[in-house]
């Protein structure tokens, strides 16, 4: 049936998985096909450097955040973009053509470390969203506790004034 195929498929899958160059070798054979030294691959690794540590040094600082986010994430949206450029015209600022029809280079080196920084505000809102959620339930409990003790005043003053028009 349709189950057994998927199975099939799923094992078939796997076969060519195992048979496959192991992971850590395809990412050694990457890193070194890459010239490190090459003055705009610096500039990249110094921009993420800097924007992963102004990521985590703002966290309070929520407008800064809002336009690292969208920032990134467009960067991210126009990466497949910046790869056809960049492979039109990579004989103007690189020794070699980094920009294979895949991606590969521009979502390891570009897109990768930018999700990680929109990964990380992603989290300070949330732990800023909890944090003003915290603060909210705080007060309305304290709202609340306040109008019980003046109801409660209430009572106790009607009580009274009750108890002394009995005498």
């Amino acid at each position: 049936g349709p189950l057994q195929d998927v199975f099939k498929d799923l094992r078939r899958h796997w076969k060519e998985f195992q048979d496959s160059e192991p992971f850590l070798h395809v990412l050694q054979g990457f890193i070194n096909a890459i010239n490190w030294r090459e003055p705009w691959i610096i500039a990249i690794l110094v921009f993420h450097g800097i924007l992963l540590l102004t990521a985590l040094t703002t966290r309070k600082r929520t407008t800064l955040q809002a336009i690292m986010f969208a920032s990134a994430a467009g960067t991210i949206y126009v990466s497949e973009r910046l790869n056809r450029l960049g492979g039109q015209h990579w004989e103007r600022f690189a020794t070699q053509n980094y920009f294979d029809p895949s991606g590969v280079f521009m979502s390891a080196v570009v897109s990768g470390p930018l999700l990680l920084v929109l990964l990380i505000v992603l989290v300070n809102y949330l732990i800023s969203c909890a944090g003003m959620l915290i603060q909210a339930k705080k007060r309305e409990l304290l709202y609340r506790a306040k109008q019980r003790a003046q109801a409660a005043k209430k009572d106790n003053a009607a009580a009274s004034s009750g108890d002394k028009k009995k005498d």
